[in-house]
C-alpha cells in the first residue's frame, strides 16, 4: 500500500494521472488473491504485480486506453489449460481473475481522487472498510466509492446508493474481499474491501545489524521507519528499502507518534540513549517494544531510572529481544527478532507446528 501512496504523492505533485489496478475476484490458482493492487502512471510506470509478470504489460496498454477516457473497466482473465499460452499470456496458472481499473485524475476528478488518496492513506493507520461499484448500468455510478469506519455505527449513512446502504450493513460484521452483484434496475455490481493496517516497525539505531532487520521487514510489507542521531549511518544509501527516515540531533529523543500498530525495536548501542528513548516511549500505546542486549544490561538500564522502574507497564517489555532459534549471524538474529514480532502481531505461539498438532490429536 504505502508504494502505492508514495506513487501517487509524485503523480499529483507532477501532475500526472494513473490507474489503479485491484483484483475484484479470483477462482482457482493464481499469482495473487482478491485485494491485491497496482498502479499504472500516466508515464507508463507500474507499481506492484498481480501476476508473476506475465499480464501486467497487457494491464499497462488498457489502463492507457482508462486514461483516455476516464472511464473504470473490468479486465477478465482465464488462465484455465492452454488458452492463455494461445493469446501470448503463457501464464498456466489454471485460476481466473478479474481486474478493475480505477481512474486516478487529479486534475478532472479531484472530488474522486480525494477518496482514493483518503483510502490509501488511512488503511496504513487503521482498520476501515472500502466499497467501491464496479460496474453498473448509470455509467456514472461506474467508480464511485466509499471510504468506512468499521467502528463507527453511523458510518453506513454516508452510503448514497440505497441497495449498496442495505447490501453492506447485512455484511458489516463479517465483510469479506469480494465483488457481489446487486442486481435491481442498476445492475449493480460491488467490490467490498475489509483492510488492516500493516505493523509499523519503528527502529532506533541505525547500525549495520538494523540493515537486515530492515530488508526483511520490508519483504513482509511492514511499513519500516529507521531512527538515529547520525547521519553518516541513517541514511538512504543504507537503508534503500525503509519507508522513512529520520535523524534527530544528538543527545535528544526524537518526537515520535506511537499506536496500537507500532512496533519498536530500540538498538542504538548506547545505554544511557536506550535509556532515554525506553523513558520516552514507555507511557505509549505501542503494541511491542522490544530492547536488544542481554537481560543483564537490561535490568541495570531499568534499574538506574526512577521512571522505568515505577512504571507498572515495564515488565511487558521483551529483551532479551527475539526467539530462541540459534540465531548467530546478524541476519538470523534479525530473523530472530521479526519472529517474535509475528507472534505479538498475529497472536502466535512460537511453538512448533508439529508440536501443536501433536497435542490437537493427545
Amino acid at each position: 500500500m504505502i508504494t502505492i501512496k508514495k506513487e501517487l504523492e509524485r503523480c499529483k505533485k507532477e501532475g500526472l494521472s494513473g490507474v489503479i489496478g485491484t483484483i475484484i475476484s479470483t477462482k482457482g490458482s493464481t499469482y495473487q488473491k482478491t485485494g491485491a493492487k497496482c498502479f499504472v502512471s500516466e508515464d507508463r510506470k507500474l507499481t506492484g504485480l498481480l501476476s508473476g509478470g506475465c499480464v501486467e504489460a497487457d494491464i499497462v496498454e488498457h489502463a492507457v486506453k482508462v486514461l483516455e477516457t476516464g472511464k473504470p473497466a473490468v479486465l477478465h482473465y482465464d488462465f484455465y489449460g492452454e488458452e492463455d499460452i494461445v493469446w501470448g499470456l503463457g501464464v498456466g496458472c489454471n485460476g481466473k481473475m478479474n481486474i478493475f481499473l480505477q481512474p486516478y485524475l487529479p486534475k478532472k476528478q479531484p472530488e474522486r481522487t480525494e477518496v482514493i488518496d483518503q483510502y490509501f492513506s488511512q488503511s496504513l493507520q487503521k482498520q476501515l472498510h472500502a466499497v467501491t461499484i464496479v460496474n453498473a448500468k448509470d455509467e456514472n455510478l461506474q467508480g464511485k466509492m466509499w471510504i468506512l469506519d468499521p467502528l463507527q455505527s453511523n458510518d453506513d449513512s454516508l452510503i448514497t446508493v440505497s441497495e449498496i446502504a442495505h447490501d453492506y450493513q447485512d455484511r458489516k460484521n463479517n465483510l469479506k474481499n469480494e465483488m457481489v452483484y446487486l442486481g435491481g434496475e442498476k445492475e449493480l455490481y460491488v467490490y467490498y474491501e475489509s483492510l488492516s493496517p500493516p505493523p509499523h516497525l519503528k527502529i532506533f539505531g541505525a547500525g549495520s545489524d538494523a540493515i537486515p532487520l530492515v530488508k526483511m521487514a520490508k519483504s513482509l510489507k511492514w511499513i519500516v521507519t529507521v531512527l538515529d542521531h547520525r547521519p553518516t549511518h541513517c541514511n538512504e544509501n543504507n537503508f534503500p528499502d525503509a519507508d522513512f527516515i529520520q535523524v534527530y540531533p544528538k543527545g535528544s529523543v526524537p518526537d515520535v507518534s506511537f499506536n496500537e500498530n507500532t512496533y519498536v525495536i530500540i538498538m542504538t548501542h548506547n545505554f544511557l540513549h536506550d535509556q532515554e528513548i525506553l523513558e520516552s516511549i514507555i507511557h505509549s500505546n505501542a503494541a511491542y517494544i522490544g530492547l536488544l542486549g542481554p537481560k543483564k544490561r537490561t535490568a541495570q538500564l531499568i534499574e538506574s531510572s526512577q521512571t522505568l522502574k515505577a512504571h507498572p507497564s515495564i515488565q511487558q517489555i521483551h529483551s532479551p529481544i527475539g526467539l530462541d532459534i540459534g540465531a548467530k549471524t546478524p541476519e538470523e538474529i534479525a530473523f530472530s527478532i521479526l519472529a517474535e514480532i509475528m507472534t505479538v502481531y498475529r497472536g502466535g505461539t512460537g511453538k512448533k507446528l508439529s508440536e501443536l498438532a501433536a497435542m490437537a490429536y493427545s
